[in-house]
């Protein structure tokens, strides 16, 4: 599904956030993307969602080279994945339901399919009794479940989490990391980047260590460390 090879990325002061970077990551699979800060997992998923473009290399999802994708091809792209933030980002003046709705509304959907979509995405992460409520009137947790049900109401083939529980409490932490279990166990991959050591030797998925930019360790039903 997604291939990396040979993967550069180097930025204007020379400082190089990932070096010679390969690997495979296969549909279905779950996988934490970890490192000590500055290790280059931003870099990383950054380069997935075409936030970043390598500086040398190739990155291919589905056969597609997306990083010779044009800014006019990009929005196809995101639409067939989720991308979950560690602040949320989140529309503070909206409503949860437009919150979710937002990112659907623009693809010509017609108002009973759209209030389908986020009915369910609002029941996976368990907030289909808050959706009139606004993202100031919940909690940290919450609120980054809204990102969740945000990042799949559109049902992506794939699923990007970059430091999804980077500030939150263990239990929330918990809580978020087993809804991205149960959407991986619907068939949809998933990438998580993450300093949560206590979360990734919990889980038991695959574990890909960077540091300074290179591939230093890939194990199946790995540990933190």
């Amino acid at each position: 599904m997604i291939q990396f090879r040979a993967v550069t990325k180097k930025y204007k002061n020379d400082h190089y956030a990932l070096k010679n970077v390969n690997l495979d990551i296969m549909s279905g699979e779950f996988v934490f993307i970890v490192g000590a800060s500055g290790a280059g997992k931003s870099t990383l998923m950054k380069l997935l969602y075409t936030e970043e473009r390598p500086t040398s290399g190739t990155v291919t999802i589905c056969g597609k080279n997306i990083a010779k994708l044009s800014n006019d091809q990009v929005p196809s792209l995101r639409r067939w994945m989720g991308i979950i933030f560690q602040d949320y980002k989140l529309l503070q003046t909206h409503t949860i339901y437009d919150n979710v709705a937002y990112v659907i509304r623009t693809l010509g959907m017609s108002s009973k399919e759209i209030n389908a979509r986020v009915s369910g995405a609002l029941k996976i992460v368990g907030l289909y009794d808050k959706m009139n409520a606004f993202p100031s009137e919940l909690s940290g947790g919450e609120q980054q479940r809204v990102g969740i049900a945000r990042a799949i109401v559109n049902g992506p083939q794939l699923l990007i989490a970059d430091e999804p529980t980077g500030n939150l409490d263990p239990k929330n932490s918990m809580e978020i990391m087993q809804i991205l279990d149960q959407i991986n166990q619907r068939g949809i991959t998933v990438i998580v980047s993450t300093h949560d050591n206590a979360m990734v030797d919990y889980f038991r998925k695959r574990v890909i260590t960077l540091d300074n930019g290179t591939v230093v360790r890939d194990i199946q039903a790995g540990t933190y460390e």
